[in-house]
């Protein structure tokens, strides 16, 4: 990942490292680059991965805090998500179901007050999940195989916010639908493209309760740098660097030239650009990249929510309370709770709704909280900023209306030498860490095949 800096001028301080040494430059160490820095070294070629960041991960970011080990970014995973679950199983990485199901209390918030579900309601309001996403049956017929099928109803073009308002279903059953889509699009309604949430369905069978455990319903139990420090494990063949962000990325007809903010540069015959969409233009490229890529980088996809874990005083219990789009808190879940103290996880589609003066600013959070949890007494927070984060600039990939066809297509598209990958441009679970995965896979077989 990179920041945006000046050229180098003292030539004569540049340290290379020689083509002859090396088969591809990795820029970015999230699961994305660290995949494929893998791959590669199980082809026999040689890498240099260079990230910005003092750690791998990218957006995904597990740190321990009063002895729980966090996911401030990515944390769900499931086996109807292909790739990364081969990679749990390769590992033999322990996982866990979460939110824990025993005792759990679920509710919505609609109209006004905090509704209980029973298990007849929850059904229910599955059933209506369900309807809300069929369009995805004829979107994507063929999930896995195909980008989008032909779209005579334009929904392409369609806000999440434009399907809910054609949406008809009770009060409470149509809140808990919109908040689900809070939670899909992370990021404002109107900006969230309707064919996100129809893309989960489809990869999930078409089937709302496999969408919403796709969605959340298992976790790795040492988090997710357990997995991501076991790929880079076998990277055998890569020299990962960390806290080397880069400046500019020529390419010419003899290879590629990456140069480090640090002065130094890197040469070989390709490189593999893995970093998040949002980020691309922080980049000097040379020449530049694609109209489209340019564009969509500066447009920005629409994931720009919030997530962080909240710290109560005494127990609330086992808690899942959904809440529609109004609310400034759209979700709210226990993550451990006992008589000292329970830590929530809590997420918000639209920050600005939770008028916060900072980051941790704890009155903001617990006024935010009341509706959902009356009398709670916010003591702490802790959580990354993703969307203020210069090497991220946003949460996972929600795509705005009519951006699946218009960039899809050209941000994993090759340019010259330059390979791209990502959880951003990926064909089946975008967004997800799965996303990131098969990316990996796919760019280092194009990049070996190119070398071949």
């Amino acid at each position: 990942m990179a920041r945006e800096s000046g050229r180098t001028t003292a030539r004569e301080q540049i340290v290379a490292t020689s083509d002859s040494e090396v088969d591809v430059v990795i820029v970015g160490g999230g699961f994305a680059g660290v995949t494929a820095a893998r791959e590669l070294s199980a082809r026999g070629r040689r890498a240099v991965l260079v990230e910005a960041r003092d750690r791998l991960g990218g957006r995904t970011y597990t740190k321990d805090h009063d002895g729980h080990p966090m996911e401030f970014g990515g944390t769900w995973v499931h086996p109807l998500q292909p790739h990364v679950w081969s990679e749990v199983d390769r590992y033999a990485v322990e996982t866990e179901t979460f939110p824990v199901l025993e005792g759990l209390r679920q509710a919505v918030f609609s109209e006004g007050r905090v509704v209980d579900l029973s298990d007849d309601d929850l059904e229910r309001a599955l059933e209506a999940f369900g309807e809300f996403c069929a369009p995805g049956m004829t979107l994507f017929p063929e999930p896995f195989l195909e980008t989008v099928s032909s779209d005579p109803d334009g929904l392409g073009g369609r806000s999440l916010r434009e399907q809910l308002d054609a949406f008809k279903a009770e009060p409470a059953l149509r809140d808990w639908v919109e908040g689900m889509c809070c939670l899909v699009a992370f990021g404002p309604l109107d900006r969230s493209g309707a064919t996100e949430i129809f893309r989960c369905y489809a990869l999930a069978g078409y089937s709302a309760e496999q969408a919403m455990a796709a969605l959340s319903a298992t976790k790795l139990v040492k988090g997710t740098r357990e997995l991501i420090n076991s790929i880079a494990g076998q990277a055998t063949l890569a020299d990962i660097r960390l806290n080397s962000p880069v400046r500019r990325v020529v390419q010419s007809d003899g290879g590629v030239q990456v140069e480090l903010e640090s002065g130094e540069t890197v040469t070989a015959p390709t490189a593999l650009i893995a970093l998040p969409m949002n980020v691309l233009n922080s980049v000097e490229f040379e020449p530049g990249l694609s109209e489209i890529k340019r564009t969509a980088s500066a447009d920005r996809h629409a994931g720009a929510g919030m997530k962080c874990f909240v710290r109560v005083k005494g127990d609330v219990g086992n808690v899942s309370i959904v809440a529609p789009e109004a609310q400034a808190v759209n979700f709210v879940v226990t993550y451990a709770h006992g008589p000292e103290g329970t830590w929530l996880i809590v997420f918000s589609a639209n920050p600005d709704k939770l008028q916060m003066s900072r980051f941790d600013d704890v009155q903001g959070m617990q006024t935010a909280l009341q509706p959902l949890l009356p009398g709670v007494e916010v003591e702490s927070i802790v959580g990354w900023d993703w969307s203020n984060d210069p090497l991220a600039l946003g949460t996972w990939c929600i795509y705005r209306p009519g951006q699946l066809a218009k960039v899809l297509p050209d941000l994993r598209t090759t340019e010259g030498r330059l390979f791209f990958a990502g959880a951003d441009s990926s064909s089946t679970w975008r967004g997800f860490i799965d996303g990131a995965i098969e990316s990996g896979y796919r760019s280092a077989r194009d990049i070996d095949n190119y070398l071949t």
